[in-house]
């Protein structure tokens, strides 16, 4: 590889990884713990649980308990069964026969319902910590935008990954025998960068892949959308047979048919065979069915969705999907689950996932070191050297805080008083960014990445020592009751957090003094307190080789200034994004019909946020960069260039494979496919000052 082309991965690897370095450490420590979603809850809820097949269920039971507080004519009713739970979810759709029926009945409901008394809890009140960590993990605590922004996360982690991959690729082999942790702290990031990062590759790439397939289906399935000429129904439908609504008809008469017994009656249809969720289509309709979802024991078969319907308006049970069958469409959905979420293997596979998971975080806080490290040189001026600074304090800071501040939390949900039990989502949405956003202050302004280390590790490792002990004051879990009666979700919680804090501590105790000699801080301190005064005198020395820089370029009659090539680009594209509309109207002119298929009137408001996003955001940001010219923003910017890019000159290629005749609305996108490239060109120069 020519030494340009390793320059261009190199740094192409450094600003992706660098960009998405403090978001991609939290989607992995918080889903280290997600991977534990349902032992976190049967931790928290504290009580032992009686482990009841689900077969065994007394589904009738549930429905007449559910409908003595809600109406449950004509919706569709679907219970979650999870594994071992006295608890689980029951999800019920609005009504379809919207004749006198109460208001509760006009809305959806999701509540969680105790399969021996039938007491139900809303989502709210049974929210908890594990549910909490879990939607972090994708960041649905943003509105809308949360997953989205998971996804092209996972989406940039993948082009890191191969980047990285191109870039390390002669030297894997050696850094992984070369390790010396009594070397340069430079040399001992950048050996333990490479070699855990290529333990991990395996495990990384999946999870990237796996992740930005779940966050971003939507434009994942574009592709399959075309396939079936925009009918999304039918596409769901062959996806998700079992999210199939069927219409409301009329209530029947006769007798409705036990749930206990078709569910009995199927569940053994197959050895080996796990239910996991329990439909009711039209509950009380003379078109009602019944279905039973399940898979294969992961022993038996690794993928092997299997689903059973009873019709009772035939009174005849079919088999949908037999899971001893091989089908892509339910496969293909099935296996990136499976892949991603761990749940096959059992806890030893979980286990293995969540040691990965570290280890990723591992590399990712390394990969920070590294950047941190190289860019701290006597050759660099003070203003970028105080930046990379700043900006390693606050990676730092938000990524070490996360661990102790899990652990305090694990702590303040199992010391909550039973009066506030109900109240704990409110209070994780409050507090826990409160206090990690102190924390992240706190460490912030000591600016002191070997104290941010050492009293995030033993605090976390102190607080991590007391999680089981809290379980066994408050809830008498101690680890050898839990043993004994077999309760092994909790006592997988207490050991993890035990495993975790004597690992906390173990390097706690290994990190020496010595290592803070071993940094390019160390060797070339900063004066923090003399700073403005050191800027003062470099911004004087930089004015004057500006001056002399700026005379040159106004000599140059063809110059534009770097800013303004960009707005115009910025109008440039929001320009032709619009005109390509008007061209996609042309057609009209010659016959073709001007009201779309399934049109009600209205535009739908993905129309809205896909205008916003191929027009709006490009006005926006061409407006922003006439008044906004900080670092953050000119990073952005070349992000949201570069997406724009690639779906540029993927709708170009796409038309031009299906819209081959119409060549004025090709020139448009052609023209803005190149202005994309020429605008992510001049972003980049921005952004490196040249």
């Amino acid at each position: 590889m020519s030494n340009r082309n390793y320059n261009v991965f190199f740094n192409t690897h450094t600003v992706s990884g660098i960009v998405i370095s403090v978001a991609l450490y939290v989607i992995f420590f918080t889903g280290s713990f997600a991977l534990f979603k349902d032992e976190i809850e049967a931790w928290e809820d504290g009580k032992h649980s009686q482990n009841i097949a689900r077969e065994n269920i007394n589904y009738d039971f549930l429905l007449k308990k559910l409908s003595e507080n809600y109406h449950l004519t004509s919706r569709d009713i679907r219970f979650y069964l999870g594994h071992k739970s006295d608890n689980i979810y029951v999800l019920t759709s609005a009504a379809k026969d919207t004749v006198n029926i109460p208001d509760e009945a006009k809305y959806q409901n999701y509540q969680a319902i105790n399969i021996h008394t039938g007491e139900t809890a809303s989502y709210v009140e049974k929210y908890g910590l594990g549910e909490f960590l879990y939607r972090l993990h994708f960041f649905t605590q943003i509105p809308i935008i949360g997953i989205y922004l998971a996804g092209f996360v996972s989406l940039f982690f993948l082009f890191a990954i191969v980047t990285g991959v191109i870039v390390h690729w002669k030297k894997i082999i050696t850094n992984f025998y070369q390790f010396d942790p009594k070397i340069a702290l430079k040399r001992v990031w950048t050996d333990a960068h490479t070699a855990l990062g290529i333990i991990g590759l395996p495990f990384q790439f999946m999870y990237a892949v796996t992740a930005a397939y779940f966050c971003l289906s939507l434009f994942v399935l574009l592709p399959a959308n075309f396939l079936y000429g925009g009918d999304q129904n039918k596409l769901m439908e062959d996806l998700r047979p079992d999210r199939t609504s069927y219409e409301w008809t009329a209530k029947t008469d006769k007798e409705i048919p036990s749930v206990n017994q078709f569910v009995k009656e199927n569940a053994n249809r197959w050895s080996h065979f796990n239910s996991n969720y329990v439909l009711i289509k039209n509950y009380g309709g003379n078109n009602m069915k019944y279905c039973l979802i399940g898979e294969l024991d992961y022993k038996e078969r690794f993928l092997s969705s299997g689903m059973v319907i009873y019709d009772f308006e035939t009174d005849k049970t079919s088999v949908v999907r037999n899971p001893n069958e091989s089908k892509y469409t339910d496969d293909i959905q099935l296996s990136v689950s499976r892949l991603h979420y761990g749940n096959f293997g059992g806890i030893a596979v979980k286990v293995i996932y969540f040691i990965l998971a570290l280890i990723t975080c591992f590399v990712i806080i390394t990969g920070v070191l590294i950047w941190i490290e190289t860019r701290n040189k006597k050759s660099m001026s003070l203003k970028q050297r105080l930046y990379t600074a700043k900006v390693g304090h606050i990676y730092l800071a938000i990524c070490l805080s996360l661990f102790p501040v899990i652990a305090l939390f694990f702590l303040v949900v199992k010391l909550l008083p039973e009066a506030y039990q109900t109240q704990k989502m409110s209070i994780l949405y409050t507090w826990f960014f409160v206090i990690w956003l102190l924390a992240t202050i706190f460490f912030r302004f000591k600016r002191n990445n070997y104290l941010t280390n050492k009293t995030t590790l033993i605090a976390g490792a102190v607080l991590g020592f007391l999680v089981p002990i809290a379980s066994g004051i408050v809830s008498n879990n101690w680890i050898w009751n839990t043993y004994k009666a077999k309760q092994f979700d909790i006592l997988t919680v207490d050991l993890l957090w035990i495993g975790i804090s004597i690992t906390a501590l173990f390097i706690y105790l290994k990190i020496k003094p010595e290592a803070k000699a071993k940094s390019a801080f160390t060797k070339h301190p900063i004066d923090y307190k003399n700073r403005k005064h050191l800027l003062a005198e470099e911004a004087q020395k930089t004015t004057k080789d500006l001056t002399n820089q700026k005379k040159q370029l106004l000599n140059n009659k063809n110059h534009i200034p770097m800013r303004t090539k960009i707005i115009i680009l910025w109008i440039f594209l929001a320009i032709g994004w619009i005109v390509h509309h008007i061209y996609g109207l042309f057609n009209i002119y010659y016959n073709e019909t001007l009201v779309m298929e399934g049109a009600t009137g209205e535009a739908p408001f993905i129309h809205h946020i896909y205008r916003i996003l191929f027009e709006g955001m490009c006005l926006l940001f061409g407006l922003l960069t006439i008044e906004v010219s900080k670092k953050w923003f000119k990073i952005t910017s070349l992000v949201w260039a570069s997406i724009a890019g690639l779906y540029n000159v993927y709708h170009l290629f796409e038309a031009i494979i299906h819209e081959a005749s119409n060549l004025s609305e090709i020139f448009m996108l052609l023209l803005v496919a190149i202005s994309s490239i020429f605008l992510i060109i001049n972003i980049y120069k921005w952004i490196k000052n040249i």
